[in-house]
Protein backbone atom coordinates (compact mmCIF):
# COMPACT_ATOMS: atom_id res chain seq x y z
CA UNK A 1 0.00 0.00 0.00
CA UNK A 2 2.75 2.29 0.76
CA UNK A 3 4.29 1.70 -2.32
CA UNK A 4 1.44 2.12 -4.27
CA UNK A 5 1.11 5.57 -2.53
CA UNK A 6 4.28 6.64 -3.18
CA UNK A 7 3.90 5.80 -6.90
CA UNK A 8 0.54 7.48 -6.82
CA UNK A 9 2.55 10.80 -5.67
CA UNK A 10 5.29 10.33 -7.88
CA UNK A 11 2.75 10.52 -11.22
CA UNK A 12 0.64 13.81 -9.87
CA UNK A 13 3.73 15.21 -9.56
CA UNK A 14 4.75 14.88 -13.13
CA UNK A 15 1.59 16.64 -14.11
CA UNK A 16 1.46 20.04 -15.87
CA UNK A 17 -0.94 22.19 -16.57
CA UNK A 18 -1.00 22.85 -20.75
CA UNK A 19 -0.53 26.46 -21.71
CA UNK A 20 -0.44 25.86 -25.49
CA UNK A 21 -3.00 24.30 -27.59
CA UNK A 22 -3.33 22.45 -30.63
CA UNK A 23 -5.41 23.08 -33.76
CA UNK A 24 -5.46 19.43 -34.97
CA UNK A 25 -9.18 18.69 -35.38
CA UNK A 26 -10.37 15.90 -33.16
CA UNK A 27 -13.43 14.45 -34.07
CA UNK A 28 -16.77 14.94 -31.99
CA UNK A 29 -16.79 11.59 -31.00
CA UNK A 30 -13.57 11.25 -29.02
CA UNK A 31 -14.47 14.63 -27.07
CA UNK A 32 -17.92 13.00 -26.58
CA UNK A 33 -16.29 10.06 -24.99
CA UNK A 34 -13.71 12.18 -22.68
CA UNK A 35 -17.30 13.99 -21.26
CA UNK A 36 -18.98 10.78 -20.81
CA UNK A 37 -15.86 9.89 -18.57
CA UNK A 38 -15.25 12.67 -16.63
CA UNK A 39 -19.48 12.62 -15.75
CA UNK A 40 -18.53 9.61 -14.15
CA UNK A 41 -16.28 11.30 -11.20
CA UNK A 42 -17.51 10.42 -7.89
CA UNK A 43 -19.48 13.01 -6.13
CA UNK A 44 -21.75 13.48 -2.87
CA UNK A 45 -25.28 10.94 -2.73
CA UNK A 46 -23.67 10.26 -6.36
CA UNK A 47 -25.76 13.54 -7.08
CA UNK A 48 -22.74 14.71 -9.81
CA UNK A 49 -23.82 18.34 -9.49
CA UNK A 50 -22.19 19.72 -13.05
CA UNK A 51 -23.05 20.02 -16.57
CA UNK A 52 -20.76 19.61 -19.05
CA UNK A 53 -21.17 21.80 -22.80
CA UNK A 54 -19.20 20.93 -25.34
CA UNK A 55 -18.79 23.95 -27.21
CA UNK A 56 -17.36 23.69 -31.47
CA UNK A 57 -19.05 26.97 -33.28
CA UNK A 58 -16.69 29.45 -33.76
CA UNK A 59 -18.91 32.65 -33.32
CA UNK A 60 -19.62 30.78 -30.12
CA UNK A 61 -16.16 30.47 -29.04
CA UNK A 62 -15.29 33.89 -29.86
CA UNK A 63 -17.48 35.07 -27.84
CA UNK A 64 -16.72 32.54 -25.02
CA UNK A 65 -13.31 34.44 -25.69
CA UNK A 66 -14.32 38.03 -25.28
CA UNK A 67 -16.04 37.35 -21.69
CA UNK A 68 -12.77 35.62 -20.83
CA UNK A 69 -10.53 38.02 -21.69
CA UNK A 70 -12.98 40.82 -20.25
CA UNK A 71 -12.65 39.12 -16.91
CA UNK A 72 -8.89 38.74 -16.80
CA UNK A 73 -8.29 41.96 -17.72
CA UNK A 74 -9.88 43.18 -14.49
CA UNK A 75 -7.85 40.06 -13.21
CA UNK A 76 -4.65 41.49 -14.27
CA UNK A 77 -5.49 45.25 -14.19
CA UNK A 78 -5.63 44.91 -10.28
CA UNK A 79 -8.02 41.96 -8.54
CA UNK A 80 -4.21 39.97 -8.59
CA UNK A 81 -1.90 40.81 -6.55
CA UNK A 82 1.43 42.02 -6.74
CA UNK A 83 2.95 39.03 -5.74
CA UNK A 84 0.30 36.73 -7.74
CA UNK A 85 1.52 38.67 -10.80
CA UNK A 86 4.86 38.05 -10.21
CA UNK A 87 4.56 34.54 -9.69
CA UNK A 88 2.46 34.35 -13.27
CA UNK A 89 5.74 36.16 -14.66
CA UNK A 90 7.24 33.04 -15.74
CA UNK A 91 4.87 31.57 -17.43
CA UNK A 92 4.19 34.39 -19.93
CA UNK A 93 0.77 34.60 -19.42
CA UNK A 94 -1.54 37.04 -19.21
CA UNK A 95 -5.14 38.71 -20.13
CA UNK A 96 -5.07 37.14 -23.91
CA UNK A 97 -6.97 33.92 -24.54
CA UNK A 98 -6.34 33.01 -28.23
CA UNK A 99 -6.55 29.38 -27.88
CA UNK A 100 -10.66 29.59 -26.65
CA UNK A 101 -10.75 30.37 -30.15
CA UNK A 102 -7.77 28.01 -31.89
CA UNK A 103 -8.73 25.17 -29.69
CA UNK A 104 -11.24 22.62 -31.54
CA UNK A 105 -13.27 22.59 -28.57
CA UNK A 106 -14.54 24.08 -25.87
CA UNK A 107 -15.14 21.78 -22.59
CA UNK A 108 -17.46 24.12 -20.46
CA UNK A 109 -18.50 22.89 -16.91
CA UNK A 110 -21.62 24.21 -15.10
CA UNK A 111 -22.03 23.39 -11.18
CA UNK A 112 -25.72 22.47 -10.96
CA UNK A 113 -27.14 24.33 -7.99
CA UNK A 114 -30.46 22.38 -7.77
CA UNK A 115 -32.26 19.44 -9.07
CA UNK A 116 -35.50 19.25 -10.88
CA UNK A 117 -38.03 17.29 -8.61
CA UNK A 118 -40.16 14.84 -10.49
CA UNK A 119 -43.13 17.29 -11.76
CA UNK A 120 -41.40 20.29 -11.01
CA UNK A 121 -39.22 22.22 -12.70
CA UNK A 122 -37.18 25.28 -10.98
Amino acid sequence: MAHRALDFHALLARRRSVREFSTEPVPFQVIAEVVRAAATAPSGAHKQPWTFCVVGRPELKRSIREAAEAEERINYGGRMSEEWLEDLKPFGTDWRKPFLETAPWLVVVFKRVYEEEEGHKH
